[in-house]
């Protein structure tokens, strides 16, 4: 019998992340991701990679 379920990734993610935040920051990420029909694991890796592709410089300028 074949084997029923999810299929195998091509690129497992096999690695977590914990982050704790707010009550307030948790809303916040909450309503900004229902917005934008986005779940919060998919906002935060946009906003990772974001800033991974931003050059120094510029990130230097948001943490002042």
């Amino acid at each position: 019998m074949a084997r029923t379920g999810r299929p195998k990734s091509d690129s497992p993610k096999q690695t977590t992340l914990s982050l704790r935040v707010t009550d307030e920051e948790w809303h916040r990420l909450k309503e900004y991701a229902d917005s934008h029909g986005m779940t919060i694991t998919q906002l935060l890796h946009t906003g990772v990679e974001l800033l991974l592709q931003t050059p120094d410089e510029e990130v230097q300028n948001l943490f002042p």
